[in-house]
């Protein structure tokens, strides 16, 4: 019985251990979770909360190490609270329990990444918008922020710097606009080339139109000044010059055009008061030429019509006519008279009386006159023959025959002609000049055909 009793001890102690042994395998199989036991909910829990945990951890340490972050502090703290408790249960091996802490945490940090991309996309798009509008203070500020979040990125570090100039420049722009405001445009002047190119290009731009506008204003006003000393002393040439110079560049300058107008007027009225004192002057030194031309001039400059110079301009345009006439027959030798040029000399002479008063023409009609008579004063002329001999003057008139005819001859080249019947003719030129003494000539005809 005892030994029955030992045999059935034993066979069950044995069995307990077998029992025990399978028991502890089945545990590390599900614990392990190989083979049969991958299936189980606890399993299948772990993996997830594995995953879950892994993906967390893939965003939670940097955005756990972001400085100046975009997002509240509480959602962060609400994310980060339920991480380390799922980290916790995980820990513990509750797996199934510590999943909806993973999801949420997982939720809440993905959301926190996104609002992350997204607020640096926002911010780095917007630096070159703040750069053109020269807001540097606003473009310094997000620069940083992103410089915290993206440190080796070297666009972000030259926009920073290019920021940080305009920033430190801008006590300059208010400065520079200071003094346009105040109309100090020396200072203007020499602050503007300190200024780099790029920055601040609208007040850069303002205030280079300001000191153009002024540079403007200064040359317009000192123009006009010189224009009114020239006004002052007359000189209107100079003021027309300077007042034409102004419209120029100020062309709707309303006192400019007046005081042009003006200026015009009174340079006009000067120039025909000029001309007709040079007309005068011309006149009393009879050169009548310039004269005629100073009243063309002034007819030019006469817009008003207050001056008349027709009945001077008939006058002197009759005294150059007769002038030519006398000029005409100034060297006219003595054979190239004959009745018809006498006559017309004889008329020139008597209605060119009145131009003995002039100084101009009274040399040269006195020199006309003497030269006429002397070519119309008829110089003594013997004609001797032989009383068979027929004579004719030429030109002139038949003479008949005699042995001696005394004729008053005017000067010039004659041909006294003789025939006879029978005897060839016979043709003596005769040259009487003006003043000579009486001449004497034969013309006989003496030779047989």
């Amino acid at each position: 019985m005892k030994a029955s009793q030992k045999f059935i001890a034993f066979w069950f102690c044995g069995l307990l251990a077998f029992s025990t042994y399978q028991a502890d395998e089945t545990d590390e199989e599900i614990i392990d979770c190989e083979g049969e036991a991958a299936t189980t909910q606890y399993c299948i829990d772990k993996e997830e909360a594995f995953e879950l945990r892994a993906r967390i951890e893939a965003l939670y340490p940097s955005l756990k190490e972001l400085t100046s972050p975009p997002w509240d502090e509480e959602d962060y703290l609400d994310a980060e609270g339920n991480f380390n408790k799922g980290v916790d249960l995980y820990q513990d091996e509750y797996f199934g329990d510590a999943l909806p802490k993973f999801e949420a945490a997982l939720e809440a940090f993905t959301q926190l990444d996104e609002l992350f991309q997204t607020t640096a996309e926002d911010k780095r798009a917007a630096i070159p918008d703040f750069l053109e509008a020269a807001a540097y203070d606003t473009a310094v500020t997000e620069l940083d922020t992103l410089i915290e979040w993206f440190p080796e990125d070297l666009d972000l570090v030259r926009l920073h710097a290019e920021a940080t100039q305009g920033k430190e420049l801008k006590p300059l722009v208010e400065d520079l606009q200071n003094y346009v405001s105040n109309g100090n445009f020396q200072e203007v002047e020499e602050l503007l080339p300190q200024f780099p190119d790029g920055y601040y290009e609208v007040e850069i731009s303002q205030a280079k139109a300001s000191l153009e506008a002024h540079r403007q204003e200064t040359s317009f006003n000192s123009s006009m000044t010189a224009a009114y000393k020239s006004i002052e002393t007359e000189n209107w040439f100079i003021a027309e010059q300077i007042l034409e110079s102004v419209l120029l560049d100020r062309p709707s300058s309303t006192v400019a055009q007046d005081l042009l107008r003006d200026v015009k007027e009174n340079k006009r009225l000067d120039q025909v008061d000029d001309l007709i004192q040079d007309m005068t002057s011309s006149l009393n030194e009879e050169q009548w030429e310039d004269v005629l031309v100073h009243i063309e001039e002034v007819e030019k400059l006469d817009i008003n019509e207050q001056h008349d110079f027709s009945v001077l301009e008939d006058q002197l345009g009759e005294l150059l006519a007769l002038e030519l006439e006398l000029a005409k027959y100034e060297s006219i030798a003595y054979n190239e008279m004959d009745d018809s040029t006498r006559q017309d000399i004889q008329e020139l002479l008597d209605k060119t009386s009145h131009l003995n008063e002039f100084d101009r023409t009274q040399p040269k009609r006195e020199a006309l006159a003497e030269r006429f008579e002397q070519l119309s004063t008829p110089i003594e002329v013997t004609i001797r023959s032989n009383n068979k001999t027929k004579l004719s003057i030429r030109p002139g008139k038949e003479l008949g025959s005699f042995r001696s005819k005394t004729l008053q001859v005017l000067p010039g080249i004659y041909e006294i002609v003789g025939t006879r019947r029978g005897f060839k003719q016979v043709i003596e030129q005769l040259e009487v000049k003006p003043g000579s003494k009486p001449l004497d000539i034969k013309v006989e005809c003496r030779a047989r055909f």
